[in-house]
């Protein structure tokens, strides 16, 4: 089993819509975000954790919250969510984390974690949810060659170790 971290708000504007909303559109979109993640863990029965940005508020802890089997976390006074996704991914052994944010992935790859893009991600869960395609990660060393600068050592053909990991973590998923 996987866990699976997403950073809400980047997650809901990378891949819902790129648009400034309101507060009261703010609360529909994490409803449905909670909604279609919902209809993931249904499926794959996955641990989802999605994290929010709780930074302006009074509450000096954070609040956790269980919303149709998925846990939905807001950062406490003056903590942004990153540093929750960080924290949670450095906790957990077998994470995904689902972000385009380019300090968290730096921060979680060097805690041997993966990462993947929120559009990346909705299209693997709608697959899933949709069409219960199972092997939706299935690559071959060939699809992902990337020609070496002549620096590299190895076969040319392999994907690197990171990339190895990524796509088990996907198979996962």
């Amino acid at each position: 089993m996987i866990t699976i971290i997403i950073d809400g708000y980047n997650f809901i504007f990378n891949s819902y819509f790129k648009l400034n909303v309101k507060s009261e559109t703010l609360q529909r979109l994490r409803n449905d975000t909670v909604n279609f993640l919902s209809e993931y863990y249904n499926v794959k029965r996955n641990k989802v954790i999605v994290v929010f940005d709780g930074y302006n508020t009074d509450l000096p802890l954070e609040s956790k919250y269980f919303i149709k089997n998925i846990e939905v976390i807001y950062s406490k006074k003056d903590e942004k969510a990153d540093d929750v996704v960080v924290r949670l991914a450095k906790a957990c052994k077998s994470s995904m984390v689902v972000t385009n944010d380019n300090e968290i992935k730096k921060n979680v790859e060097n805690a041997n974690c993966s990462c993947m893009s929120p559009e990346e991600f909705k299209v693997l869960v709608e697959n899933i949810i949709n069409d219960g395609y199972n092997d939706v990660a299935e690559y071959s060393a060939e699809e992902e060659y990337v020609p070496s600068n002549g620096k590299r050592k190895g076969n040319p053909h392999r994907l690197s170790k990171k990339e190895r990991l990524k796509n088990q973590k996907i198979k996962k998923i």
